[in-house]
């Protein structure tokens, strides 16, 4: 089963940050496959070497972040290597692929 968590949170928000980190360690078990796509402000937990980061790393699932939305907040080439960029066409897919989605992390 395919999970996708949509998420903007921004960096600066640790507990919510904690939620979805809580939400997604949850989530696995052998049988899922778990997807996070971050957006808008979300992408700042992405920035090569922050703690956020670091954190979400750890989650085994695959991270995904709105190219548009990295590039609007001057982080261009600062982003983690694991976090694919992806373009508005990729997001529905993601959408439509996934069993499930969960937002408002």
């Amino acid at each position: 089963m395919a999970i996708l968590c949509i998420s903007a949170l921004s960096s600066g928000s640790f507990a919510r940050r904690r939620c979805l980190l809580d939400l997604a360690h949850g989530l696995v078990k052998p049988d899922e496959k778990i997807s996070l796509l971050l957006y808008g402000d979300g992408v700042y937990n992405l920035v090569d070497g922050s703690q956020a980061a670091a954190e979400l790393t750890n989650i085994p699932a695959k991270i995904y972040a709105i190219a548009d939305d990295i590039v609007n907040r001057g982080l261009a080439g600062r982003i983690i290597p694991q976090a694919q960029q992806v373009g508005y066409p990729q997001v529905v897919e993601l959408i439509m692929e996934a069993d499930h989605t969960i937002t408002g992390v």
